[in-house]
C-alpha cells in the first residue's frame, strides 16, 4: 500500500512550500533587527563657536568648541563599541600650516552632567610639499576632480571602544580644539559601531548577507518537507507490509484448522487398522 499523492495531498505540499517561503523571506529580517543596533553609522555637523576678548573684540579668549546634545540610546546603542572620529576642515589661510601641534578632546556626559568618558588626541595639519603642490599645478583636472588628497582636511581617530550600558546612557558630547588659533572651517563627528564579522556582513552587505540566508533556511525548509513525505512513504510501506504478514499468518492458521480434522481422521484409521492387526496376532 502506498500513499496516494492525490490532490489534497499536493495542496499540502503546496502549502508547506509557500509557508517555508514565508518563513525564508521574514527570518533574515528578523535577525538584522535582532544582531543590528538602532544607530551603526552617523555623521554629525559640529558647530564650532568660541568666546571673544572684552578688551579686544578682534581676539579669541577661548578654546574653539562644539556641543552636541540628543536623546538617549539615539547615538549610541547600549552594549555595543563605537569607533569616534572628528573630521576637521581648515580655513585656506596661511596661518593653518603654521599651526602646529594642538590637541583634541571628546568629553561625553549624561543627563546629571556627570563624565562617562573623555578622549584626548593630538594632531597637527600637514603642509603641502613641493611635489605635491607641483602636481596639484600641472595635473589640475585631476585635482578638481579629487584624485588628491585634499590637505585642508584632517581626520582624527578619538576612540576605538566606547561603550555605553543601559544604566548610564549619554546625552550630551562636548568637542574642544585647545589652540585658540585654529581657523576651523567645518567639522563633523564620525560615530561608526565597531562590528563582528557576522554584524559587518549583514550591515555592509544587506542583500548579499539577505539572499544567502534566504536560500538557507528555504533550503532547509525544502529539506524539512522531503523529510516528511519520506517518513510518510515509509510509515506506509512498513504498515503495508506489516498487514500484509498478518493476512498471511491468518492465513495460514486457518488452513491449519482446515487441515487438522483430516489428520486426525486418519491417525483414528491407522490406530484401528493396529489394533485389527494386534488382535489377529493373539
Amino acid at each position: 500500500m502506498r500513499p496516494s499523492f492525490g490532490k489534497e495531498c499536493l495542496l499540502s505540499i503546496l502549502f508547506e512550500l509557500c509557508f517555508a517561503l514565508l518563513i525564508a523571506a521574514v527570518t533574515p529580517l528578523l535577525i538584522r533587527f535582532c544582531l543590528l543596533p538602532t544607530s551603526v553609522h552617523l555623521q554629525y555637523p559640529l558647530n564650532i563657536v568660541f568666546h571673544t576678548c572684552d578688551h579686544d573684540l578682534h581676539s579669541v579668549c577661548s578654546f574653539p568648541s562644539a556641543t552636541l546634545e540628543y536623546e538617549k540610546n539615539s547615538l549610541f546603542s547600549p552594549n555595543v563599541a563605537y569607533y569616534l572620529s572628528v573630521r576637521l576642515k581648515f580655513a585656506d589661510i596661511a596661518s593653518s600650516n603654521k599651526l602646529g601641534l594642538f590637541q583634541n578632546v571628546i568629553t561625553i556626559t549624561d543627563e546629571n552632567k556627570n563624565v562617562l568618558k573623555q578622549y584626548t588626541k593630538s594632531a597637527y595639519v600637514k603642509e603641502l610639499g613641493l611635489i605635491t603642490k607641483a602636481s596639484q599645478v600641472f595635473l589640475f583636472p585631476l585635482y578638481v576632480l579629487g584624485f588628491f588628497y585634499d590637505y585642508s582636511y584632517l581626520n582624527i581617530p578619538m576612540s576605538v571602544d566606547y561603550l555605553e550600558t543601559n544604566e548610564s546612557p549619554s546625552t550630551k558630547l562636548v568637542f574642544t580644539v585647545q589652540d585658540k588659533f585654529a581657523n576651523i572651517e567645518e567639522a563633523e563627528l564620525i560615530v561608526t559601531a565597531r562590528f563582528g564579522l557576522i554584524r559587518h556582513v549583514l550591515y555592509y552587505w544587506p542583500a548579499s548577507s539577505y539572499a544567502f540566508l534566504f536560500g538557507c533556511f528555504f533550503a532547509f525548509g525544502v529539506f524539512m518537507i522531503i523529510s516528511k513525505i519520506g517518513y510518510l512513504e515509509y510509515s506506509a510501506r512498513s504498515k503495508a507490509a506489516l498487514e500484509k504478514d498478518k493476512d498471511a499468518i491468518l492465513k495460514r492458521k486457518d488452513q491449519n484448522l482446515n487441515e487438522a480434522p483430516e489428520v486426525s481422521k486418519e491417525i483414528k484409521s491407522e490406530l484401528k487398522v493396529e489394533s485389527t492387526e494386534i488382535r489377529k496376532r493373539k
